[in-house]
């Protein structure tokens, strides 16, 4: 399960990563230090033309048959297990595929007190690549494009803390993610491959369990976490 994440990364960062120009910052595009499904994020895909293009997409994917934009909010998660068979994801898991910039996400650990929320991200500071899925609603004049984010198997040492965890593509395997004309084996493999890391596991306030606390506070460190 990933249901929170961190996208601080500036436009000239997410271009260096997939090898493009910089995107002009639109007026409505600012850092989700505590994003959450049902808000739009950068991401980068192929378009028509084969060149990678950053693009905004809703967290929720609304596949292109759905009656509504509702069933979004049940869907801001594939399974790399059953992505390519389930009606909701099979069509954009062959054709739809992008890449999601991320500093980190947010995973809650079950304790005898309650849950304590984690920050995870990379040790060495590098961004993080989410293997995704978008899709195209176009029922009226205002189409309305969305995402999915695939969660694999946790890597050995964030398990203890959540046994799922998003899907990562390393940087030498973009071309092969973004490419519609992947085989699908090679997709596969990609996205159920955990990534070792090494991760900073980083105990954070309540705060975060609030998504209106979008703020840089919610990444501040609680006296004991450390590093794994």
């Amino acid at each position: 399960m990933c249901g929170r994440i961190t996208q601080q990364l500036s436009p000239d960062r997410i271009g260096e990563l997939y090898g493009l120009r910089a995107m002009p910052l639109s007026p409505d595009r600012k850092p989700r230090y505590n994003g959450a499904p049902g808000q739009d994020f950068s991401a980068c895909r192929v378009e028509q033309d084969g060149a990678r293009a950053i693009v905004r997409l809703r967290w929720g994917l609304v596949p292109s048959w759905a009656r509504d934009t509702r069933t979004g909010s049940r869907l801001i998660n594939a399974r790399a297990e059953s992505v390519h068979y389930k009606p909701s994801f099979r069509s954009a898991f062959r054709l739809r595929r992008c890449l999601l910039p991320v500093d980190g996400w947010f995973e809650w650990r079950n304790r005898s007190r309650g849950k304590q929320p984690y920050f995870l991200t990379l040790q060495d500071g590098s961004p993080l690549s989410f293997a995704a899925l978008w899709e195209r609603w176009d029922p009226s004049a205002a189409p309305l494009e969305t995402f999915t984010i695939i969660t694999t198997a946790a890597s050995p040492g964030l398990e203890d803390i959540h046994h799922r965890q998003p899907a990562i593509i390393d940087p030498r395997w973009f071309t092969e993610w973004l490419d519609p004309q992947t085989p699908l084996p090679v997709l596969l493999e990609l996205a159920r491959q955990p990534h070792d890391g090494p991760f900073e596991r980083r105990a954070v306030s309540a705060r975060v369990n609030n998504v209106r606390n979008d703020d840089p506070d919610v990444l501040t460190p609680l006296s004991g976490s450390g590093l794994l």
